[in-house]
């Protein structure tokens, strides 16, 4: 089996010839040290600002789809380097505010953070605290924004078009999701006074992330992608973010609109979140995905998320990203393998993957996560101690 077709029938609940193995992303400053690169992405910034002081960002806004392109091509062929099945892309609208902040269509503020010359944007607040700021917020133009995920999406797949058969190539919103764009755009408090006070404002919020989720995954649809992952959080460590009847009221008919139309396409829908999203499996399963990513260590019990909707849901994830693929010790990072297959590979419909990515992961434990499952994920399951 090559790599899309080990992922699709994982998602299809069945055994591949052996546990499929994905990434929802790779963090530019890793793929600079799987790849042997340097990154000058922060020193071509300043360049740019120090060469065009007054109009710098009316230059490099418009090359934000090509700038992402570039970055998200990095993160592909470090994953295939290192063997992966599958390593996440996707668009985020962005826009330069000033040298050290970025603002996105949804109202969320990122500081621009400088790593090992990377940019990353660190979220740290909203925009929108009430009607008044949302009526006065400026919507984009939908039709730019299909074309700007199309070009995107055309720009990866020349980028690596001599590798795009050996890996797959997952799409996702992480950034752009349904959900927490609405929350972020606000800010926690602002978002939970809202709820109560003017549900209008948050129908008509909920009703613009999912324009936009079903424009970019519209867009690459058209493009022939066929996996597409919702990258929204649902849960803290100790369960759901906001009460669940808030996710039947407004999430629900979103996330069901979206599933529709990818299923309508012939795609897989997937669902990455963090946290114990354990009282909300049904959700998860009545808003028609396909998938269910993180499964976030110690929060939830993969024997029971297996137990509960195994039949339902591919399972992915379970590696921990906090210390295993950090500071682990090579046999501690099998045992952890072991233990995800133990827990969630019998029968299929599971892939491993770290629960989540961010720049202090570590190359070697990438590696040995990687041998692990390919020495003790083959079909049928005979080879574990």
């Amino acid at each position: 089996m090559n790599s899309f077709e080990r992922m699709w029938t994982a998602l299809n609940l069945e055994e591949p010839d052996r546990i499929p193995t994905h990434t929802i992303n790779i963090d530019g400053n890793v793929a600079d040290k799987i790849l042997n690169r340097k990154t000058t992405a922060i020193d071509d910034l300043d360049e740019l600002v120090e060469k065009y002081p007054d109009d710098w960002r009316e230059r490099i806004n418009p090359l934000a789809a090509n700038m992402q392109a570039s970055y998200f091509s990095k993160a592909i062929r470090a994953a295939h380097a290192l063997g992966f099945d599958g390593c996440g892309i996707g668009f985020v609208p962005f826009i330069w505010e000033s040298r050290t902040e970025m603002i996105d269509i949804f109202g969320k503020k990122h500081k621009v953070e400088d790593i090992d010359g990377n940019i990353y944007p660190d979220y740290y607040g909203g925009m929108i605290k009430d009607r008044k700021d949302w009526d006065a917020f400026s919507k984009p133009d939908f039709k730019k924004i299909y074309s700007d995920a199309k070009k995107f999406y055309k720009r990866v797949l020349r980028n690596c078009k001599d590798i795009k058969e050996e890996i797959c190539f997952p799409v996702q919103n992480l950034l752009t999701s349904v959900f927490p764009p609405v929350w972020q755009g606000m800010g926690m408090n602002y978002f939970a006074r809202a709820l109560k006070s003017d549900p209008k404002l948050i129908k008509e919020r909920f009703d613009f992330t999912t324009e936009y989720a079903l424009t970019v995954f519209k867009a690459y649809a058209d493009c022939g992608a066929k996996i597409f992952i919702e990258g929204g959080d649902l849960a803290y460590r100790g369960g759901s973010m906001v009460h669940p009847k808030y996710y039947d009221k407004y999430l629900l008919p979103c996330y069901q609109e979206v599933s529709n139309a990818i299923h309508d396409r012939g795609g897989k829908y997937m669902l990455h979140t963090d946290g114990d999203i354990t009282e909300l499996l049904d959700f998860i399963v009545e808003s028609g995905f396909d998938g269910l990513q993180c499964l976030e260590l110690p929060y939830v019990d993969p024997i029971l998320i297996k137990k509960k909707v195994g039949d339902k849901l591919c399972l992915s994830g379970n590696i921990d990203t906090r210390y295993i693929l950090v500071k682990a010790t090579k046999p501690e990072v099998e045992k952890a393998v072991l233990d995800a297959i133990n827990a969630m590979g019998k029968g299929g419909g599971y892939m491993l993957s770290p629960s989540n990515f961010h720049p202090q992961i570590s190359v070697d434990r990438l590696k040995w996560m990687l041998d692990a499952v390919n020495r003790f994920g083959v079909y049928p399951l005979k080879n574990i101690p």
